[in-house]
């Protein structure tokens, strides 16, 4: 039952983006350090989202990271 919600989710999102970026064509301006580009509000919002997906998985795995070696300096320590 828990998988057809988030299958029924899932495809809600993607409808919505999809209804989100047949709507916002509009082209704006965005300014790096050196470059100007002109992108879409869509490739704009797409690159963001990629991109706090991307950090939040980075992060997500360096505390499961720390969280599973925690105790290994002190098992190795006890052992000598």
């Amino acid at each position: 039952m828990s998988r057809l919600l988030y299958l029924i989710l899932i495809i809600a999102f993607l409808v919505i983006g999809f209804i989100f970026g047949a709507i916002n064509q509009q082209l704006t301006d965005v300014h790096f350090l050196i470059i100007k580009l002109q992108l879409r509000i869509v490739d704009v919002a797409i690159i963001f989202l990629l991109t706090g997906v991307a950090l939040g998985l980075v992060i997500a795995a360096w505390l499961s990271m720390i969280r599973r070696t925690k105790g290994w300096f002190n098992r190795t320590a006890e052992k000598n």
